[in-house]
Formats: C-alpha cells, structure tokens, sequence
C-alpha cells in the first residue's frame, strides 16, 4: 500500500507510517535470516535472536481513548447475497494431532466475487476465517469468536475486517458442519450481504497478521458492533478448538488506534 493510501484510510500520519513500514520490513528480513542461518546448520536459533517487529495484531482496544476520526473514508460493502465457497482446516503445524493458536478454519472466496470499498478504492476479499475466543479485546471484553475478512488492495496490500460474534442469533455464519482436521475441503453457498451488522462503525489501526509469519503492514478495521449468530455454531467451534486458536493481544507500542463512526 501506498503510505498516502494507508495514512488516508488509518489517519496514520505519513512519516510514521513509512517509518512503521522499512521497520516491518526490516524484521521480517532479519527473521527470514535467522531461519536460513537455523536450516544451514542443521539447528535452530534463539527467538531472541530475530527481532520482533513493533506493531503487532491483535490489541487491546478501549473506546475511550481512540481518536474519533470522521475525516477517515466511509466503508462500503460490495457484498453478494449468494457466493460458493472453499471451507477448510488451515493446519499451520503440518499435524492432525494439535491443534494450535495459529489453526484456524478458513473459508476461500473466488476471485472478485466480493469486496470493500474505503472512499474509491476496492480491497478484494480473499478469504474469512474465525478464532475462539475473539483476539483482540474491546475494553477489557474479550468475544467468544473473532471473524476475520482478509481483502488484497490495488498494490497487493493487506486489509482485514474484523468482527466479534456472539450467540443468540439465527444467522449460520459459522460453517455446518465443519470441516476436519486433515479432512477433506468442504464446499458451500453463503450469504455475505447479510454477514456483517448494520453499524459499520470501526476502530482502525496498523497492525500485522496474527499468524506466522506476522507479517507487517496490515491495516486493520475492527467493527465495534458484534453480530449476533447461532449458538450452535460457536458451540460446533470451540468444540473443533478446545484450548482455543487465539493469539494473545499485543504491546501497542505508540499507536494511536482511530474511530471512525458510521
């Protein structure tokens, strides 16, 4: 992403966000060195060896102290009411035995079928996926799942949409049934106009993938409205994940997270 694109739609001013990016940059070499050095010699490094880049995702949001922002581009949804999806089980440890933080299940969007628009720019929905309990915190509540909408923009940038879901609704956003670990892809038809809540009202902030290899810049829009989904699809879940499949919140380091009311 450009650093205008990303300071006009996170209100990142834009020294800090070229800043945030050679730094991110910079991590993720010095990262990809040290598993090049651990594979040469036939060992592995310290973690502390490799440095860790400084915006990480998730993070505790508190709505008291986020910058009310209404200069930032309004979010529109280019949503269809009925697209076919891929569902299935993203093992991040090459195991059908653990399950960890970093396994999530993932549903596949085809191409262009769905996307985003801030102002006049369209970020491409590539794929959603969910994590129990939710990742990031809205003052001090953690959700019981957490789901995010991963888009690609115009240069390939990274764009996720994050929403809490809780139970007590009727709306079947979480697949049935699920998919199995190291089981085969399941295929299914969805309704991603009707996914998300009518508050469109978000928290934004710089961040990165909450995911190996926690990749930096991602810009992050965290719906502060939950939706509200049936309960056996949260049960089914948390059933799949019984420790959970959450990263633990992250420093803040100096960020300034924005809400953008709409």
């Amino acid at each position: 992403m450009t650093i205008s694109r990303r300071s006009l739609i996170l209100g990142i001013p834009a020294a800090a966000a070229m800043a945030a990016t050679a730094t991110g940059a910079a991590a993720t070499a010095a990262r990809a060195a040290t598993a090049t050095a651990a594979t040469a010699t036939g060992g592995a490094t310290g973690a502390a060896s490799a440095e860790v880049p400084p915006f990480q995702s998730p993070i505790a949001i508190r709505s008291r102290t986020a910058v009310a922002s209404p200069h930032l581009p309004r979010l529109h949804l280019d949503y269809p009411r009925r697209v076919d999806v891929t569902v299935r089980y993203v093992s991040r440890d090459d195991s059908c035995t653990t399950r960890g933080e970093e396994d999530v299940v993932q549903a596949d969007v085809p191409a262009g079928a769905a996307a985003l628009l801030l102002g006049t720019t369209r970020y491409d929905l590539l794929q959603y996926h969910f994590h129990t309990p939710s990742e990031h915190t809205l003052d001090g509540h953690r959700y019981p799942v957490e789901q995010h909408f991963v888009h690609s923009g115009p240069d390939g940038e990274t764009l996720v949409l994050g929403l809490f879901l809780v139970p007590g609704g009727r709306k079947d956003v979480i697949p049935d049934p699920l998919p199995k670990e190291c089981g085969p892809d399941l295929h299914a038809k969805v309704d991603l106009k009707t996914a998300l809540p009518r508050d469109l009202s978000t928290f934004r902030y710089q961040g990165s993938l909450t995911t190996a290899p926690f990749t930096e810049p991602v810009s992050w829009l965290v719906l502060r409205q939950p939706l509200a989904v049936a309960a056996t699809g949260i049960a089914g879940l948390r059933r799949l994940f019984p420790d959970g499949d959450a990263r633990a919140t992250q420093p803040l380091n100096g960020r300034v997270i924005r809400y953008r009311r709409q």
